[in-house]
């Protein structure tokens, strides 16, 4: 069954119901320990889906990764322990709420059997838990999300929303799926900068491989798949670098996958004695495909540094780590069963004590995290906690950690599992084969 969405308000309109929101929030929902000082602040989040230590730390040493090398030399990082089930879209949701899913609703990629619409594919309806982006919107500050996992359909923000939904549909018009972008009208500003796999050039391509890229033969299947994945990246980037300038909020949150895809599909080609063995040519010809895209990212990663100024926090952060397929009898078990619970995480910038590693950080403390950097209560019902040490003890004995009782107001959904909250979209197979292709779904 599927449900149909109410017009979004206005932003000015938007923006006093949040004001209000805010004012009854802290009126009825707890008692705040000690008072919050307010801070001019600019928080930046970089996501990057499944970066894994162990292709990590090779390539630090081998000076491949420079950027990744000035944020843990400059910044405070450690390796990150993600949740007990390593499916992405509860991680990512987990990581932008403070809370478990049990609590925010979101699950999987789809509704578990037993559920009303099992298989559905779930989407920001589900999710019962206000994320960092209402909390700091509440609060008057500018927003601009863009790729986030489960953000679709795009919810009104104190900024713009560019749901991971746009990185799908090449060959229908962008309007085609309700509810990509809020403001609606953003899709004008950017649906031209979407990069199709078929715009990719050889040299695009070729970045990734050793040796000429194949053009046809039984190899072409992979290539096609690689050139999703690059066409994916660069439309968020593209998407990125543009709103960045053009469109400049006090929180910021980019979040690509491209190492995560590279991770499944080309393990045993960079790791042959870890899963049932490619072909020769196909180790020589896509062995570097991963440690190329790590490289890709730290680019990216180069990219965020330079746009840091006097008062920035950066946050670079995975969910989850890599390793390869399990051997289960006289099969291998492919897709989640490859997610290896250490994921990556680093603090830049403004107040955080430099240079040191963290021995205890979980993707549950990025939020209250956030939170006390921002000048911000901490909620009470959040389950991770604020990572002082990663914090210069200056800024703590000016600004001690506040807490309320809750920022849950009025949730964004209903119950998880409802058979109303399985919206339908014209996007729904292409995103079910993308998930069949990478394991995660039979």
């Amino acid at each position: 069954m599927s449900r149909t969405r109410q017009d979004a308000p206005s932003v000015a309109v938007r923006a006093l119901l949040l004001l209000a929101a805010g004012a009854f929030l802290f009126a009825s929902c707890g008692r705040v320990e000690t008072e919050a000082e307010p801070i001019e602040r600019r928080v930046v989040i970089l996501g990057i889906d499944g970066l894994e230590w162990d292709i990590m730390g090779p390539l630090l040493e081998s000076g491949r990764l420079p950027n990744f090398a000035r944020l843990i030399n400059e910044g405070a990082w450690g390796e990150l322990r993600s949740l007990k089930f390593l499916e992405s879209p509860m991680i990512w949701t987990s990581i932008a709420t403070g809370k478990t899913p049990g609590k925010h609703g979101v699950t999987g990629f789809t509704t578990k059997e037993g559920a009303p619409r099992a298989g559905a594919i779930i989407t920001a309806d589900y999710r019962t838990a206000r994320t960092l982006w209402d909390i700091v919107g509440e609060r008057g500050w500018s927003v601009g999300v863009v790729g986030w996992l489960v953000t679709w359909p795009a919810e009104p923000v104190n900024g713009y929303l560019v749901t991971d939904r746009f990185g799908y549909g090449w060959d229908a018009d962008a309007r085609s799926a309700e509810g990509i972008t809020f403001p609606a009208e953003l899709i004008d500003d950017i649906g031209g900068l979407r990069v199709r796999p078929e715009d990719l050039s050889e040299g695009d391509v070729a970045r990734f491989v050793r040796g000429d890229v194949p053009t046809g033969g039984e190899l072409s299947e992979r290539v096609r798949a690689l050139r999703r994945i690059i066409a994916t990246d660069a439309t968020f980037l593209a998407v990125d670098r543009h709103l960045a300038s053009q469109r400049p909020t006090d929180f910021y949150a980019l979040y690509i996958k491209g190492v995560d895809g590279v991770s499944h599909l080309f393990w045993t080609d960079a790791f042959p004695e870890s899963g049932p063995s490619p072909s020769n040519r196909e180790i020589e010809l896509f062995g570097e495909v991963i440690a190329r895209f790590y490289e890709r990212a730290d680019e990216v990663v180069g990219e965020f540094l330079d746009r840091v100024d006097d008062g920035t926090i950066l946050i670079v952060t995975s969910d989850h780590g890599h390793s390869g397929p399990k051997e289960r009898g006289d099969a291998y078990a492919w897709g989640i069963a490859m997610h290896d619970p250490t994921g990556f995480f680093a603090l830049y910038g403004e107040d955080i004590a430099g240079g040191q590693e963290l021995t205890r950080v979980s993707v549950l403390d990025i939020a209250p995290t956030i939170l006390a950097l921002s000048g911000l209560p901490v909620a009470e019902d959040m389950d991770g906690r604020v990572l002082e040490e990663a914090i210069d003890p200056g800024f703590l004995e000016r600004h001690p950690i506040a807490s309320v009782a809750t920022y849950e107001h009025e949730s964004p959904g209903g119950e998880p599992g409802d058979a109303d909250e399985a919206i339908e979209s014209p996007l729904d197979e292409e995103i079910l084969e993308e998930l069949r292709s990478l394991g995660y779904i039979d």
